[in-house]
C-alpha cells in the first residue's frame, strides 16, 4: 500500500479509469457480438441496423484510448466486409473464440460420453457371454445341499457324542489303608 498521498490518489484514479475502460470495451464487444450474431443468422436487415451502432461503439473506444485507432479501423473494416459479403450471398459464419471453444468442448464431451457408452456396452456383452457359458455347466452338476440342511441330516443319523469330565476331590489327609479318594463323574451332553 502506498505511503505518499499522491501515490494513494494515483492508485484510486487508476482503479476508477480501469473500470471506465472496462465498461467501454464491454459495450464495444457486445455491439460487435450482436452484429456477428445477425450475420451468422443471415439477417441482412438486422445487420444493416447494427452496423452503425457497432461502428460507433468501436470509434468511442478508440477516442477514449481503450483500443488503438488502427485496431478500431481494422474492426470496422471487418464488420463492413462481413455485411457486404452477406448482401452478395457469400456464406459467412462469424464466430468468436469463446463460442468456438465452447462448441469444441461440447463435441469433446459428446465423444467421450459415446466412448464410455461403447465400453460399457462391450463389458455388458462380455459379462452376458460369461454368464451364458457358466449357465449350462451349473445345470449339469448335481445340486448341493445347503450347509444347514446337511448338518441337520447328519445330526439325525448319528447321536451327538457325550463328553465326560472327571473331577478329583482335593486330597485330604487320609490314612493310607483306606480306599483311594472318591471321584466325581459328571456327564455333559452338548
Amino acid at each position: 500500500m502506498p505511503n505518499i498521498k499522491s501515490a494513494e490518489k494515483r492508485v484510486s484514479v487508476s482503479a476508477t479509469k480501469r473500470l471506465q475502460n472496462q465498461m467501454t470495451r464491454s459495450q464495444m464487444q457486445t455491439a460487435v457480438k450482436k452484429f456477428n450474431a445477425a450475420i451468422s443468422n443471415g439477417d441482412v436487415e438486422a445487420a444493416k441496423a447494427l452496423l452503425p451502432i457497432a461502428s460507433s461503439k468501436i470509434d468511442n473506444a478508440a477516442v477514449k484510448n481503450v483500443i488503438h485507432k488502427n485496431a478500431a479501423n481494422r474492426k470496422k473494416a471487418q464488420i463492413a466486409k462481413a455485411l457486404s459479403q452477406l448482401e452478395r450471398g457469400v456464406v459467412v459464419v462469424k464466430v468468436d473464440a469463446k463460442t468456438l471453444k465452447q462448441a469444441e468442448q461440447k463435441a469433446a464431451a459428446a465423444k467421450k460420453a459415446e466412448e464410455a457408452e461403447a465400453i460399457k456396452a462391450q463389458r455388458n456383452e462380455a459379462k452376458k457371454a460369461k454368464e451364458a457359458a457358466k449357465a449350462p455347466a451349473t445345470k449339469k452338476a448335481p445340486a448341493k445341499k445347503p450347509a444347514a440342511k446337511a448338518a441337520a441330516a447328519a445330526s439325525e443319523e448319528k447321536p451327538a457324542p457325550q463328553k465326560r469330565t472327571v473331577k478329583k476331590a482335593p486330597a485330604a489327609e487320609a490314612p493310607v489303608a483306606e480306599a483311594p479318594a472318591a471321584e466325581e463323574v459328571t456327564d455333559e451332553i452338548k
